[in-house]
Protein backbone atom coordinates (compact mmCIF):
# COMPACT_ATOMS: atom_id res chain seq x y z
CA UNK A 1 0.00 0.00 0.00
CA UNK A 2 2.63 2.57 1.00
CA UNK A 3 5.46 3.54 -1.31
CA UNK A 4 8.63 2.02 0.09
CA UNK A 5 11.08 2.71 -2.72
CA UNK A 6 11.01 6.51 -2.53
CA UNK A 7 13.44 8.01 -0.07
CA UNK A 8 13.09 11.16 1.96
CA UNK A 9 14.26 14.37 0.31
CA UNK A 10 16.66 16.73 2.05
CA UNK A 11 16.14 20.48 2.31
CA UNK A 12 17.99 21.34 -0.90
CA UNK A 13 16.05 18.75 -2.91
CA UNK A 14 12.72 20.03 -1.58
CA UNK A 15 13.55 23.66 -2.35
CA UNK A 16 14.83 22.80 -5.81
CA UNK A 17 11.67 20.83 -6.60
CA UNK A 18 9.36 23.52 -5.26
CA UNK A 19 11.31 26.27 -7.03
CA UNK A 20 10.96 24.42 -10.34
CA UNK A 21 7.18 24.33 -9.89
CA UNK A 22 6.88 27.99 -8.89
CA UNK A 23 9.24 29.64 -11.38
CA UNK A 24 9.43 30.09 -15.13
CA UNK A 25 7.78 32.48 -17.54
CA UNK A 26 4.68 30.36 -18.06
CA UNK A 27 4.10 30.02 -14.30
CA UNK A 28 4.58 33.75 -13.73
CA UNK A 29 2.17 34.61 -16.53
CA UNK A 30 -0.40 32.24 -15.11
CA UNK A 31 0.08 33.72 -11.64
CA UNK A 32 -0.37 37.26 -12.99
CA UNK A 33 -3.59 36.18 -14.69
CA UNK A 34 -4.78 34.52 -11.48
CA UNK A 35 -4.11 37.77 -9.61
CA UNK A 36 -6.23 39.72 -12.07
CA UNK A 37 -9.05 37.17 -12.03
CA UNK A 38 -8.88 37.09 -8.24
CA UNK A 39 -9.31 40.86 -8.01
CA UNK A 40 -12.16 40.99 -10.54
CA UNK A 41 -14.14 38.10 -9.04
CA UNK A 42 -13.69 39.51 -5.53
CA UNK A 43 -15.15 42.76 -6.84
CA UNK A 44 -14.95 46.14 -5.14
CA UNK A 45 -12.21 48.70 -5.68
CA UNK A 46 -9.54 46.10 -6.49
CA UNK A 47 -11.75 44.53 -9.14
CA UNK A 48 -12.47 47.83 -10.87
CA UNK A 49 -8.81 48.77 -10.68
CA UNK A 50 -7.91 45.47 -12.36
CA UNK A 51 -10.39 46.24 -15.14
CA UNK A 52 -9.71 49.94 -15.65
CA UNK A 53 -6.05 50.22 -14.72
CA UNK A 54 -4.15 51.98 -11.99
CA UNK A 55 -4.65 55.42 -13.51
CA UNK A 56 -8.08 55.79 -11.95
CA UNK A 57 -8.73 57.28 -8.54
CA UNK A 58 -8.98 54.31 -6.18
CA UNK A 59 -11.03 56.35 -3.72
CA UNK A 60 -13.82 56.78 -6.26
CA UNK A 61 -13.60 53.31 -7.80
CA UNK A 62 -16.42 51.84 -5.75
CA UNK A 63 -18.73 54.63 -6.91
CA UNK A 64 -18.25 54.00 -10.60
CA UNK A 65 -21.21 52.54 -12.59
CA UNK A 66 -19.43 49.40 -13.75
CA UNK A 67 -21.39 46.14 -13.18
CA UNK A 68 -19.33 43.04 -12.43
CA UNK A 69 -20.98 40.42 -14.61
CA UNK A 70 -18.15 37.95 -14.05
CA UNK A 71 -18.73 37.95 -10.31
CA UNK A 72 -22.44 37.25 -10.66
CA UNK A 73 -21.81 34.77 -13.49
CA UNK A 74 -19.44 32.61 -11.46
CA UNK A 75 -21.83 32.64 -8.49
CA UNK A 76 -24.71 31.42 -10.68
CA UNK A 77 -22.54 28.72 -12.19
CA UNK A 78 -21.25 27.59 -8.79
CA UNK A 79 -24.79 27.27 -7.48
CA UNK A 80 -25.55 24.81 -10.28
CA UNK A 81 -22.48 22.58 -9.84
CA UNK A 82 -21.72 22.76 -6.11
CA UNK A 83 -24.07 20.00 -4.94
CA UNK A 84 -22.47 16.93 -3.38
CA UNK A 85 -23.02 13.94 -5.69
CA UNK A 86 -24.54 10.88 -4.06
CA UNK A 87 -22.23 8.00 -3.23
CA UNK A 88 -22.85 4.50 -4.64
CA UNK A 89 -20.88 1.30 -4.16
CA UNK A 90 -21.57 -1.27 -6.86
CA UNK A 91 -21.59 -4.99 -6.13
CA UNK A 92 -18.92 -6.71 -8.19
CA UNK A 93 -19.58 -9.62 -10.54
CA UNK A 94 -23.34 -9.48 -10.10
CA UNK A 95 -23.14 -10.81 -6.54
CA UNK A 96 -26.65 -10.21 -5.24
CA UNK A 97 -26.25 -11.96 -1.90
CA UNK A 98 -27.55 -10.24 1.20
CA UNK A 99 -24.02 -10.10 2.61
CA UNK A 100 -22.72 -8.31 -0.52
CA UNK A 101 -25.58 -5.80 -0.41
CA UNK A 102 -24.98 -5.15 3.28
CA UNK A 103 -21.25 -4.64 2.64
CA UNK A 104 -21.93 -2.15 -0.18
CA UNK A 105 -24.47 -0.20 1.87
CA UNK A 106 -22.09 -0.11 4.83
CA UNK A 107 -19.32 1.29 2.63
CA UNK A 108 -21.70 3.98 1.35
CA UNK A 109 -22.44 5.04 4.91
CA UNK A 110 -18.73 5.14 5.78
CA UNK A 111 -17.94 7.44 2.85
CA UNK A 112 -20.97 9.60 3.65
CA UNK A 113 -19.63 9.99 7.19
CA UNK A 114 -16.28 11.13 5.73
CA UNK A 115 -18.14 13.81 3.75
CA UNK A 116 -19.95 15.06 6.83
CA UNK A 117 -16.83 15.15 9.00
CA UNK A 118 -14.85 17.29 6.55
CA UNK A 119 -17.88 19.41 5.59
CA UNK A 120 -17.55 18.50 1.93
CA UNK A 121 -20.64 20.49 0.92
CA UNK A 122 -19.02 23.73 2.08
CA UNK A 123 -15.72 22.87 0.43
CA UNK A 124 -17.48 22.11 -2.85
CA UNK A 125 -19.23 25.48 -2.75
CA UNK A 126 -15.79 27.08 -2.67
CA UNK A 127 -14.23 24.68 -5.18
CA UNK A 128 -17.11 25.30 -7.61
CA UNK A 129 -15.96 28.91 -7.84
CA UNK A 130 -12.26 28.15 -8.02
CA UNK A 131 -12.38 25.55 -10.79
CA UNK A 132 -14.09 27.89 -13.32
CA UNK A 133 -12.29 30.97 -11.95
CA UNK A 134 -8.70 29.71 -11.70
CA UNK A 135 -9.04 26.61 -13.86
CA UNK A 136 -8.25 24.08 -11.11
CA UNK A 137 -8.18 23.31 -7.41
CA UNK A 138 -6.60 20.67 -5.18
CA UNK A 139 -7.38 18.68 -2.03
CA UNK A 140 -4.71 17.33 0.28
CA UNK A 141 -5.38 13.90 1.79
CA UNK A 142 -4.68 13.98 5.52
CA UNK A 143 -6.09 12.80 8.86
CA UNK A 144 -8.13 14.51 11.54
CA UNK A 145 -8.98 13.60 15.10
CA UNK A 146 -12.52 14.10 16.39
CA UNK A 147 -13.55 15.25 19.85
CA UNK A 148 -13.51 11.65 21.13
CA UNK A 149 -9.95 10.93 20.02
CA UNK A 150 -10.81 8.83 16.95
CA UNK A 151 -8.69 9.48 13.85
CA UNK A 152 -10.43 9.66 10.48
CA UNK A 153 -9.20 10.34 6.94
CA UNK A 154 -9.94 13.78 5.57
CA UNK A 155 -9.38 15.95 2.52
CA UNK A 156 -8.40 19.61 2.95
CA UNK A 157 -9.01 22.13 0.19
CA UNK A 158 -6.07 24.30 -0.82
CA UNK A 159 -6.31 27.77 -2.36
CA UNK A 160 -5.41 27.50 -6.08
CA UNK A 161 -3.90 30.96 -5.94
CA UNK A 162 -1.12 29.52 -3.77
CA UNK A 163 -1.00 26.08 -5.41
CA UNK A 164 1.49 25.11 -8.12
CA UNK A 165 0.89 21.70 -9.73
CA UNK A 166 3.59 19.79 -11.56
CA UNK A 167 3.56 18.66 -15.15
CA UNK A 168 0.78 16.36 -16.14
CA UNK A 169 1.10 12.72 -16.97
CA UNK A 170 -0.93 10.70 -19.47
CA UNK A 171 -3.86 10.76 -17.04
CA UNK A 172 -3.76 14.58 -16.85
CA UNK A 173 -2.92 14.35 -13.16
CA UNK A 174 0.19 15.99 -11.64
CA UNK A 175 2.67 13.79 -9.79
CA UNK A 176 3.89 16.57 -7.49
CA UNK A 177 2.54 19.82 -6.10
CA UNK A 178 3.79 22.82 -4.13
CA UNK A 179 1.68 25.12 -1.96
CA UNK A 180 3.06 28.43 -0.68
CA UNK A 181 1.06 29.38 2.39
CA UNK A 182 1.30 32.51 4.47
CA UNK A 183 1.18 32.01 8.23
CA UNK A 184 1.82 34.53 11.03
CA UNK A 185 5.18 33.92 12.65
CA UNK A 186 3.73 33.45 16.14
CA UNK A 187 1.15 31.00 14.84
CA UNK A 188 3.79 28.99 13.01
CA UNK A 189 5.74 28.75 16.26
CA UNK A 190 2.61 27.44 17.99
CA UNK A 191 2.08 24.78 15.33
CA UNK A 192 5.71 23.61 15.51
CA UNK A 193 6.81 24.32 19.11
CA UNK A 194 9.98 22.26 18.68
CA UNK A 195 11.18 24.92 16.20
CA UNK A 196 9.73 27.90 18.02
CA UNK A 197 13.13 29.37 18.91
CA UNK A 198 14.34 29.31 15.30
CA UNK A 199 11.02 30.55 13.90
CA UNK A 200 10.78 33.53 16.24
CA UNK A 201 14.47 34.48 15.92
CA UNK A 202 15.16 37.49 13.71
CA UNK A 203 18.92 36.97 13.39
CA UNK A 204 20.05 34.13 11.13
CA UNK A 205 23.76 34.99 10.89
CA UNK A 206 24.60 31.55 12.16
CA UNK A 207 23.17 30.12 8.95
CA UNK A 208 25.21 32.19 6.56
CA UNK A 209 28.14 29.81 6.44
CA UNK A 210 26.04 26.68 6.02
CA UNK A 211 25.99 25.01 2.60
CA UNK A 212 22.30 25.48 1.82
CA UNK A 213 20.57 26.28 -1.41
CA UNK A 214 19.92 30.04 -1.52
CA UNK A 215 16.32 30.95 -0.72
CA UNK A 216 14.48 31.65 -4.00
CA UNK A 217 12.82 35.05 -4.21
CA UNK A 218 9.32 33.57 -4.38
CA UNK A 219 9.86 32.02 -0.95
CA UNK A 220 10.81 35.23 0.82
CA UNK A 221 8.43 36.83 3.27
CA UNK A 222 5.29 38.48 2.10
CA UNK A 223 5.00 42.20 2.43
CA UNK A 224 2.00 43.49 4.32
CA UNK A 225 -0.92 43.73 2.01
CA UNK A 226 -4.12 42.05 1.02
CA UNK A 227 -4.38 38.39 1.85
CA UNK A 228 -4.33 35.56 -0.61
CA UNK A 229 -4.85 32.87 2.01
CA UNK A 230 -8.36 31.45 2.04
CA UNK A 231 -8.19 29.71 5.39
CA UNK A 232 -6.48 32.22 7.66
CA UNK A 233 -7.20 35.49 5.86
CA UNK A 234 -4.28 37.21 7.55
CA UNK A 235 -2.60 40.37 6.29
CA UNK A 236 0.98 39.55 7.02
CA UNK A 237 3.05 36.50 7.73
CA UNK A 238 5.91 34.32 6.66
CA UNK A 239 5.92 31.95 3.75
CA UNK A 240 5.76 28.24 4.41
CA UNK A 241 6.21 25.79 1.53
CA UNK A 242 4.25 22.56 1.41
CA UNK A 243 5.61 20.07 -1.08
CA UNK A 244 3.78 16.86 -2.04
CA UNK A 245 5.00 13.95 -4.10
CA UNK A 246 4.76 10.19 -4.13
CA UNK A 247 7.22 9.99 -1.23
CA UNK A 248 5.24 12.11 1.20
CA UNK A 249 4.39 15.57 2.45
CA UNK A 250 7.04 18.13 3.39
CA UNK A 251 6.57 21.39 5.29
CA UNK A 252 9.50 23.76 4.84
CA UNK A 253 10.28 27.17 6.32
CA UNK A 254 12.65 28.70 3.73
CA UNK A 255 13.49 31.80 5.75
CA UNK A 256 15.33 29.64 8.32
CA UNK A 257 16.05 26.75 5.95
CA UNK A 258 14.11 24.33 8.14
CA UNK A 259 12.15 21.17 7.37
CA UNK A 260 9.36 21.62 9.89
CA UNK A 261 7.56 18.37 9.14
CA UNK A 262 7.65 15.28 6.98
CA UNK A 263 4.78 12.83 6.64
CA UNK A 264 5.61 9.66 4.66
CA UNK A 265 3.04 8.85 2.03
CA UNK A 266 1.00 5.85 3.13
CA UNK A 267 -1.02 5.66 -0.08
CA UNK A 268 -0.40 3.89 -3.33
CA UNK A 269 -0.77 7.22 -5.18
CA UNK A 270 0.11 10.85 -4.51
CA UNK A 271 -1.45 12.26 -1.33
CA UNK A 272 -3.61 14.84 -3.07
CA UNK A 273 -6.50 15.14 -5.50
CA UNK A 274 -6.31 17.55 -8.42
CA UNK A 275 -9.41 18.79 -10.26
CA UNK A 276 -8.72 20.55 -13.55
CA UNK A 277 -11.03 22.41 -15.88
CA UNK A 278 -10.95 21.09 -19.43
CA UNK A 279 -9.08 23.54 -21.67
CA UNK A 280 -7.02 23.33 -24.83
CA UNK A 281 -3.52 22.73 -23.50
CA UNK A 282 -3.07 25.13 -20.55
CA UNK A 283 -4.55 25.77 -17.14
CA UNK A 284 -7.13 28.39 -18.00
CA UNK A 285 -10.10 29.74 -16.12
CA UNK A 286 -13.43 30.12 -17.85
CA UNK A 287 -13.28 33.91 -17.80
CA UNK A 288 -9.62 34.47 -18.65
CA UNK A 289 -10.44 35.42 -22.24
CA UNK A 290 -13.33 37.78 -21.49
CA UNK A 291 -11.49 40.21 -19.20
CA UNK A 292 -10.96 42.57 -22.15
CA UNK A 293 -14.69 42.60 -22.91
CA UNK A 294 -15.45 43.21 -19.25
CA UNK A 295 -12.97 46.11 -19.11
CA UNK A 296 -14.43 47.70 -22.23
CA UNK A 297 -17.95 47.36 -20.83
CA UNK A 298 -16.84 49.08 -17.62
CA UNK A 299 -15.28 51.96 -19.56
CA UNK A 300 -18.32 52.48 -21.79
CA UNK A 301 -20.64 52.38 -18.78
CA UNK A 302 -18.59 55.11 -17.17
CA UNK A 303 -18.53 57.13 -20.41
CA UNK A 304 -22.30 56.85 -20.77
CA UNK A 305 -22.79 58.05 -17.19
CA UNK A 306 -20.56 61.05 -17.85
CA UNK A 307 -22.40 61.80 -21.11
CA UNK A 308 -25.76 61.59 -19.31
CA UNK A 309 -24.57 63.99 -16.62
CA UNK A 310 -23.28 66.41 -19.24
CA UNK A 311 -26.60 66.26 -21.08
CA UNK A 312 -28.56 67.14 -17.94
CA UNK A 313 -26.18 69.73 -16.52
CA UNK A 314 -25.13 71.66 -19.62
CA UNK A 315 -23.25 74.94 -19.47
CA UNK A 316 -24.96 78.32 -19.87
CA UNK A 317 -23.65 80.75 -22.48
CA UNK A 318 -24.33 84.50 -22.12
CA UNK A 319 -23.76 87.16 -24.84
CA UNK A 320 -24.05 90.56 -23.27
CA UNK A 321 -24.08 91.89 -19.72
CA UNK A 322 -25.72 90.72 -16.48
CA UNK A 323 -26.93 93.69 -14.43
CA UNK A 324 -27.48 91.57 -11.33
CA UNK A 325 -23.88 90.32 -11.32
CA UNK A 326 -23.14 86.58 -11.47
CA UNK A 327 -25.63 84.45 -13.40
CA UNK A 328 -27.82 82.50 -11.00
CA UNK A 329 -29.32 79.04 -11.54
CA UNK A 330 -32.15 77.27 -9.74
CA UNK A 331 -35.95 77.28 -9.41
CA UNK A 332 -36.26 80.69 -7.74
CA UNK A 333 -33.23 82.41 -9.27
CA UNK A 334 -33.77 85.85 -10.86
CA UNK A 335 -31.32 87.45 -13.25
CA UNK A 336 -31.45 91.02 -14.64
CA UNK A 337 -29.93 91.28 -18.11
CA UNK A 338 -28.98 94.32 -20.15
CA UNK A 339 -30.95 94.99 -23.36
CA UNK A 340 -29.66 92.82 -26.16
CA UNK A 341 -28.17 90.18 -23.88
CA UNK A 342 -28.71 86.62 -25.10
CA UNK A 343 -28.68 83.47 -22.96
CA UNK A 344 -28.39 80.05 -24.55
CA UNK A 345 -27.78 76.40 -23.50
CA UNK A 346 -26.17 74.24 -26.16
CA UNK A 347 -27.77 70.94 -27.09
CA UNK A 348 -25.85 67.96 -25.73
CA UNK A 349 -27.49 64.82 -27.00
CA UNK A 350 -26.20 61.48 -25.72
CA UNK A 351 -24.76 59.32 -28.44
CA UNK A 352 -27.06 56.34 -28.81
CA UNK A 353 -24.13 54.30 -30.09
CA UNK A 354 -22.90 54.02 -26.51
CA UNK A 355 -25.93 51.98 -25.46
CA UNK A 356 -25.77 49.86 -28.60
CA UNK A 357 -22.13 49.11 -27.89
CA UNK A 358 -22.90 48.15 -24.27
CA UNK A 359 -25.58 45.70 -25.42
CA UNK A 360 -23.26 44.27 -28.06
CA UNK A 361 -20.43 43.78 -25.57
CA UNK A 362 -22.74 42.20 -23.01
CA UNK A 363 -24.06 39.69 -25.56
CA UNK A 364 -20.49 38.82 -26.55
CA UNK A 365 -19.40 38.48 -22.94
CA UNK A 366 -22.31 36.21 -22.05
CA UNK A 367 -21.85 34.12 -25.18
CA UNK A 368 -18.10 33.64 -24.79
CA UNK A 369 -18.23 33.29 -21.01
CA UNK A 370 -21.15 30.84 -21.05
CA UNK A 371 -23.33 33.01 -18.88
CA UNK A 372 -26.84 33.38 -20.40
CA UNK A 373 -29.18 36.14 -19.31
CA UNK A 374 -31.73 33.53 -18.32
CA UNK A 375 -29.57 32.89 -15.26
CA UNK A 376 -30.49 36.40 -14.11
CA UNK A 377 -34.18 35.83 -14.73
CA UNK A 378 -34.07 38.07 -17.80
CA UNK A 379 -35.66 37.52 -21.17
CA UNK A 380 -32.99 37.70 -23.88
CA UNK A 381 -33.93 40.03 -26.74
CA UNK A 382 -31.97 37.99 -29.26
CA UNK A 383 -33.66 34.73 -28.31
CA UNK A 384 -37.34 35.47 -28.39
CA UNK A 385 -38.48 32.04 -29.52
CA UNK A 386 -38.85 28.90 -27.45
CA UNK A 387 -36.38 27.11 -29.69
CA UNK A 388 -33.82 29.87 -29.15
CA UNK A 389 -34.20 29.73 -25.39
CA UNK A 390 -33.94 25.96 -25.48
CA UNK A 391 -30.72 26.17 -27.50
CA UNK A 392 -29.24 28.75 -25.13
CA UNK A 393 -30.08 26.77 -22.01
CA UNK A 394 -28.96 23.57 -23.71
CA UNK A 395 -25.46 24.98 -24.20
CA UNK A 396 -25.41 25.98 -20.52
CA UNK A 397 -26.49 22.47 -19.54
CA UNK A 398 -23.61 20.92 -21.50
CA UNK A 399 -21.14 23.16 -19.70
CA UNK A 400 -22.67 22.32 -16.32
CA UNK A 401 -22.52 18.60 -17.08
CA UNK A 402 -18.85 18.92 -17.99
CA UNK A 403 -18.03 20.60 -14.68
CA UNK A 404 -20.05 18.01 -12.78
CA UNK A 405 -18.12 15.25 -14.48
CA UNK A 406 -14.83 16.87 -13.38
CA UNK A 407 -16.04 17.19 -9.79
CA UNK A 408 -17.55 13.70 -9.76
CA UNK A 409 -14.35 12.03 -10.97
CA UNK A 410 -12.30 14.05 -8.50
CA UNK A 411 -14.48 13.06 -5.54
CA UNK A 412 -14.29 9.41 -6.59
CA UNK A 413 -10.50 9.69 -6.37
CA UNK A 414 -10.92 11.37 -2.99
CA UNK A 415 -13.13 8.49 -1.81
CA UNK A 416 -10.58 5.91 -2.87
CA UNK A 417 -7.73 7.67 -1.09
CA UNK A 418 -9.74 8.30 2.07
CA UNK A 419 -10.79 4.66 2.28
CA UNK A 420 -7.21 3.53 1.74
CA UNK A 421 -6.02 6.00 4.38
CA UNK A 422 -8.59 4.66 6.85
CA UNK A 423 -7.17 1.16 6.50
CA UNK A 424 -3.66 2.52 7.01
CA UNK A 425 -4.83 4.23 10.20
CA UNK A 426 -6.38 0.98 11.42
CA UNK A 427 -3.19 -0.99 10.77
CA UNK A 428 -1.02 1.56 12.57
CA UNK A 429 -3.19 1.91 15.68
CA UNK A 430 -4.87 -0.36 18.20
CA UNK A 431 -8.33 1.03 17.39
CA UNK A 432 -10.29 -1.58 15.46
CA UNK A 433 -13.76 -0.04 15.72
CA UNK A 434 -14.90 3.56 15.18
CA UNK A 435 -18.28 5.30 15.31
CA UNK A 436 -19.88 7.03 12.35
CA UNK A 437 -23.08 8.92 11.87
CA UNK A 438 -24.71 10.79 9.07
CA UNK A 439 -27.62 10.98 6.68
CA UNK A 440 -27.98 8.83 3.57
CA UNK A 441 -30.86 8.10 1.20
CA UNK A 442 -33.34 10.01 3.30
CA UNK A 443 -32.51 8.26 6.58
CA UNK A 444 -30.19 9.04 9.47
CA UNK A 445 -27.69 6.41 10.63
CA UNK A 446 -25.47 5.97 13.65
CA UNK A 447 -23.31 2.87 14.00
CA UNK A 448 -19.80 1.48 14.42
CA UNK A 449 -17.55 0.14 11.70
CA UNK A 450 -14.32 -1.79 11.46
CA UNK A 451 -12.06 -0.36 8.72
CA UNK A 452 -10.10 -3.53 7.99
CA UNK A 453 -13.24 -5.66 7.88
CA UNK A 454 -15.87 -3.33 6.40
CA UNK A 455 -13.62 -1.69 3.80
CA UNK A 456 -11.65 -4.81 3.09
CA UNK A 457 -9.57 -3.36 0.28
CA UNK A 458 -12.64 -2.20 -1.67
CA UNK A 459 -11.91 1.48 -2.26
CA UNK A 460 -13.92 2.05 -5.45
CA UNK A 461 -17.02 4.22 -5.32
CA UNK A 462 -19.31 5.78 -7.88
CA UNK A 463 -20.67 9.29 -7.52
CA UNK A 464 -23.93 10.29 -9.20
CA UNK A 465 -25.98 13.44 -9.43
CA UNK A 466 -29.73 13.35 -9.07
CA UNK A 467 -31.91 13.53 -12.18
CA UNK A 468 -32.79 17.11 -11.29
CA UNK A 469 -29.47 18.31 -9.89
CA UNK A 470 -28.94 22.03 -10.39
CA UNK A 471 -32.66 22.81 -10.74
CA UNK A 472 -34.30 25.28 -8.41
CA UNK A 473 -37.11 23.93 -6.26
CA UNK A 474 -40.05 24.97 -8.52
CA UNK A 475 -38.24 23.43 -11.51
CA UNK A 476 -37.60 20.24 -9.54
CA UNK A 477 -41.24 19.86 -8.61
CA UNK A 478 -42.63 20.57 -12.09
CA UNK A 479 -40.02 18.45 -13.90
CA UNK A 480 -40.25 15.69 -11.30
CA UNK A 481 -44.02 15.43 -11.60
CA UNK A 482 -43.71 15.26 -15.38
CA UNK A 483 -41.12 12.48 -15.17
CA UNK A 484 -43.24 10.65 -12.59
CA UNK A 485 -46.33 10.86 -14.79
CA UNK A 486 -44.35 9.62 -17.78
CA UNK A 487 -43.11 6.64 -15.79
CA UNK A 488 -39.44 7.65 -16.06
CA UNK A 489 -38.92 7.85 -12.27
CA UNK A 490 -40.72 6.54 -9.20
CA UNK A 491 -42.06 8.47 -6.22
CA UNK A 492 -39.06 7.73 -4.03
CA UNK A 493 -36.63 9.08 -6.65
CA UNK A 494 -38.68 12.26 -6.86
CA UNK A 495 -38.56 12.60 -3.09
CA UNK A 496 -34.80 12.04 -3.02
CA UNK A 497 -34.33 15.00 -5.37
CA UNK A 498 -36.47 17.49 -3.45
CA UNK A 499 -34.60 19.50 -0.85
CA UNK A 500 -36.04 19.65 2.63
CA UNK A 501 -37.48 16.14 2.70
CA UNK A 502 -35.81 14.22 5.49
CA UNK A 503 -36.06 10.53 6.30
CA UNK A 504 -37.64 9.40 3.05
CA UNK A 505 -38.37 5.97 4.50
CA UNK A 506 -40.61 7.42 7.19
CA UNK A 507 -42.26 9.66 4.60
CA UNK A 508 -42.99 6.59 2.47
CA UNK A 509 -44.39 4.77 5.50
CA UNK A 510 -46.68 7.68 6.32
CA UNK A 511 -47.87 7.86 2.71
CA UNK A 512 -48.65 4.14 2.63
CA UNK A 513 -50.41 4.39 5.99
CA UNK A 514 -52.45 7.34 4.77
CA UNK A 515 -53.52 5.48 1.62
CA UNK A 516 -54.50 2.38 3.62
CA UNK A 517 -56.46 4.44 6.14
CA UNK A 518 -58.23 6.19 3.28
CA UNK A 519 -59.34 2.89 1.73
CA UNK A 520 -60.48 1.48 5.08
CA UNK A 521 -62.35 4.65 6.02
CA UNK A 522 -64.17 4.65 2.66
CA UNK A 523 -65.20 1.06 3.39
CA UNK A 524 -66.56 2.08 6.80
CA UNK A 525 -68.60 4.89 5.24
CA UNK A 526 -70.00 2.53 2.61
CA UNK A 527 -71.05 -0.03 5.23
CA UNK A 528 -72.56 2.76 7.34
CA UNK A 529 -74.62 3.88 4.35
CA UNK A 530 -75.90 0.29 4.04
CA UNK A 531 -77.22 0.44 7.59
CA UNK A 532 -74.37 -1.21 9.56
CA UNK A 533 -74.65 0.33 13.06
CA UNK A 534 -71.10 -0.67 14.00
CA UNK A 535 -69.74 1.15 10.94
CA UNK A 536 -71.81 4.23 11.80
CA UNK A 537 -70.44 4.28 15.36
CA UNK A 538 -66.89 3.87 14.04
CA UNK A 539 -67.37 6.78 11.59
CA UNK A 540 -68.73 8.96 14.41
CA UNK A 541 -65.75 8.04 16.65
CA UNK A 542 -63.28 8.98 13.87
CA UNK A 543 -65.13 12.26 13.28
CA UNK A 544 -65.00 13.19 16.98
CA UNK A 545 -61.40 12.04 17.49
CA UNK A 546 -59.50 12.20 14.18
CA UNK A 547 -56.16 11.40 15.85
CA UNK A 548 -57.53 8.06 17.02
CA UNK A 549 -58.39 6.79 13.54
CA UNK A 550 -55.84 3.96 13.75
CA UNK A 551 -57.20 2.61 17.05
CA UNK A 552 -60.84 2.88 15.90
CA UNK A 553 -60.10 1.00 12.68
CA UNK A 554 -58.23 -1.71 14.56
CA UNK A 555 -61.23 -2.29 16.80
CA UNK A 556 -63.70 -2.19 13.90
CA UNK A 557 -61.81 -4.59 11.66
CA UNK A 558 -60.66 -6.99 14.38
CA UNK A 559 -62.92 -10.09 14.09
CA UNK A 560 -64.67 -11.13 17.23
CA UNK A 561 -64.38 -14.66 18.51
CA UNK A 562 -67.33 -16.55 17.01
CA UNK A 563 -69.83 -17.94 19.51
CA UNK A 564 -71.04 -21.58 19.46
CA UNK A 565 -74.26 -22.51 17.74
CA UNK A 566 -76.98 -24.31 19.71
CA UNK A 567 -76.17 -27.54 17.84
CA UNK A 568 -72.47 -27.26 18.90
CA UNK A 569 -73.45 -26.62 22.51
CA UNK A 570 -75.79 -29.69 22.43
CA UNK A 571 -73.04 -31.83 20.89
CA UNK A 572 -70.55 -30.87 23.58
CA UNK A 573 -73.12 -31.64 26.27
CA UNK A 574 -73.97 -35.04 24.79
CA UNK A 575 -70.26 -35.89 24.39
CA UNK A 576 -69.78 -35.10 28.03
CA UNK A 577 -72.48 -37.73 28.81
CA UNK A 578 -70.84 -40.26 26.50
CA UNK A 579 -73.40 -40.16 23.72
CA UNK A 580 -73.10 -39.79 19.95
CA UNK A 581 -76.45 -38.14 19.31
CA UNK A 582 -75.66 -36.06 16.25
CA UNK A 583 -75.30 -37.39 12.75
CA UNK A 584 -71.89 -37.28 11.11
CA UNK A 585 -72.85 -34.31 8.93
CA UNK A 586 -73.58 -32.27 12.05
CA UNK A 587 -70.17 -32.89 13.62
CA UNK A 588 -68.12 -29.68 14.14
CA UNK A 589 -65.46 -29.11 11.45
CA UNK A 590 -61.83 -29.81 12.15
CA UNK A 591 -59.23 -26.99 12.00
CA UNK A 592 -58.09 -28.21 8.60
CA UNK A 593 -61.67 -28.18 7.29
CA UNK A 594 -62.29 -24.72 8.72
CA UNK A 595 -59.38 -23.30 6.74
CA UNK A 596 -60.25 -25.25 3.59
CA UNK A 597 -57.35 -27.68 3.86
CA UNK A 598 -59.33 -30.90 4.39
Amino acid sequence: MAIESIGKKNYNEIIDSAAELTSGQAVQQRQAQKSRIKAILNGGVEGLTALLGNSMDAGDADLLPAPNLLQSGIDRLAQKISGVPQVRVDIANGNESERAKFQAEKLERIVTAYDDKQNLSHQLSQASRWIPGYGYCAWVITTKMDENGFVYPSAELRDPYDTYPGNYGPDQQPKEMAVIRRIPRYKLAQIYPEFAKEILATDDDDLDNVDYTPVPSQFLNYDSGSSNDWEDNVRAGVRVVEYYDLGGTYVVFPEKRLILDFIPNALSTVPFVFMKRVSFDQLKGQYDHVIGLMGMMAKINIMSAIAMEDAVFTETNISGEIESGQYRKGRFAVNYLSPGTQVSKPQNNMPYQLFQQIDRLERQLRLVGGYPVTDDAQSPNSFVTGAGLQELNGAMSLMINEYREIIKKGIQQMDSKRLEMDMVIAMSTDVTKKPIRGYLNGAAFSENYQPLKDIGGDTVTRRIYGVMAGFDEPQKIVTGLQLLQAGVIDTETLQDNIDGLENIQKVQERIRKGKAEGVLFDSILARSAQGDPAATMAAIAIYEQPNSITEVMKQFYTPEEPGMTPEQEALIAQQALGGQGLPPQAQPPTIAQAFGMG
